[in-house]
């Protein structure tokens, strides 16, 4: 019964996975773009500590952010994050981060001349 349980553990949303799976896969998913964009272990390290990090902030607990196959069990995609090179030819990365728009709602011409009317104490 463990064994059917722990060979289902990661074929589940990256929401409802726990945090040590989803270290485990940011762990897989720094190797896996080491070996596709050719990155020196020191540029690995650091992909993985600022993906750790975001966990941390809570800024990849939603499955929006972090686009997760359940079948292949592996991260294919996170969407916040961003890799730049700088002048040295180090790959420099960098997790955007969402911010909360503030809205203001029109008044209308009627809310308008009642506020102006108001009496102020």
């Amino acid at each position: 019964m463990l064994n059917a349980e722990a060979n289902t553990a990661y074929k589940r949303p990256w929401h409802r996975l726990d945090r040590g799976l989803r270290l485990n896969r940011i762990r897989a998913f720094s190797e896996s773009m080491a070996k596709a964009r050719g990155l020196k272990e020191t540029e690995q390290t650091a992909l993985f500590n600022l993906l750790t990090k975001a966990l941390d902030r809570k800024a990849l607990n939603s499955k929006t952010c972090v686009v997760y196959d359940m079948e292949k069990e592996e991260i294919t995609e996170i969407k916040p994050l961003v890799m730049h090179q700088n002048a040295q030819g180090d790959v420099l990365f960098h997790i955007m981060e969402r911010r909360n728009a503030v809205t203001f709602r029109k008044r209308t011409p009627a809310e308008a001349d009642s506020a102006a009317a108001a009496p102020t104490v």
